[in-house]
């Protein structure tokens, strides 16, 4: 059987990489679907206050970014795993697995986040901004991010990855799946921090966003970037003025 396995591998890499990252993100979608369709579990996801979180809170925030990061993140980088696996073979999966690994770890630091807002107040019980400074503020600073050099570079690096460095080996293709994954998140994070200002469970915010991210990463040039800046910020400066008005 494993002879046949590594037959498989041998023969279609390309279809084995796809088909990794469409399970990784078919489950993540599973998982946030059932998430946002269950009351009991939506209430466990967000307890009244920080300091009441135990170790199946803290679990349950961390399953529900990881389910993220496999819904919005692994269908963007879908281009680059395929290009590697077309020089590398079965090694690709161990760059899959380095790219993940960053985002796990995005996963981590975005839980303890939302534990941080919950303490001051700054999210509803829905995982919804509690008042429109915070979406505010996330959207200016999702769209300026959007001008950056920073921005420029990692989105350079996301649309050319450097098959030639892959040599086979699955400790180099760990490594550059964490350049890889290091590029995609300087290019992402802030459109990855949106959804504090949608709502972590906006299904729909979720998918759009990783639509977004996903074609931005395919087409050439700077304009839908600029497009997505100009508009993100006309969206934060609509919401403070409401704010300032109000």
């Amino acid at each position: 059987m494993l002879n046949r396995f590594a037959l498989a591998v041998g023969n279609h890499p390309r279809r084995l990489v796809m088909a990794a990252v469409l399970v990784m993100a078919a489950i993540g979608w599973l998982w946030l679907v059932l998430a946002a369709l269950d009351d009991d579990m939506q209430g466990a996801l967000m307890p009244s206050m920080a300091a009441d979180w135990d170790a199946g809170d803290i679990a349950l925030v961390f399953g529900m970014w990881a389910a993220m990061v496999f819904a919005m993140m692994l269908p963007t980088a879908a281009p680059t795993f395929r290009a590697y696996a077309g020089r590398a073979g079965a090694a690709t999966l161990a760059l899959v697995a380095g790219y993940t690994a960053v985002w796990l770890a995005v996963a981590v630091v975005a839980a303890a986040g939302q534990a941080w807002l919950v303490r001051l107040g700054a999210l509803s019980p829905h995982m919804a901004p509690a008042g429109t400074a915070l979406s505010a503020s996330i959207l200016l600073a999702a769209g300026i991010y959007q001008f950056t050099p920073l921005k420029w570079a990692c989105l350079v690096r996301c649309r050319n990855p450097r098959v030639a460095d892959l040599d086979g080996e699955a400790i180099a293709a760990f490594r550059i799946g964490v350049e890889e994954g290091l590029a995609c998140l300087g290019c992402c994070w802030a459109m990855m921090a949106v959804m504090f200002a949608a709502g972590l469970m906006n299904l729909a915010a979720m998918a759009f966003l990783g639509v977004l991210m996903g074609v931005e990463k395919l087409v050439s040039g700077l304009g839908l970037t600029y497009f997505l800046g100009v508009s993100l910020i006309l969206a934060g400066v609509i919401l403070a003025s409401g704010l300032v008005i109000g």
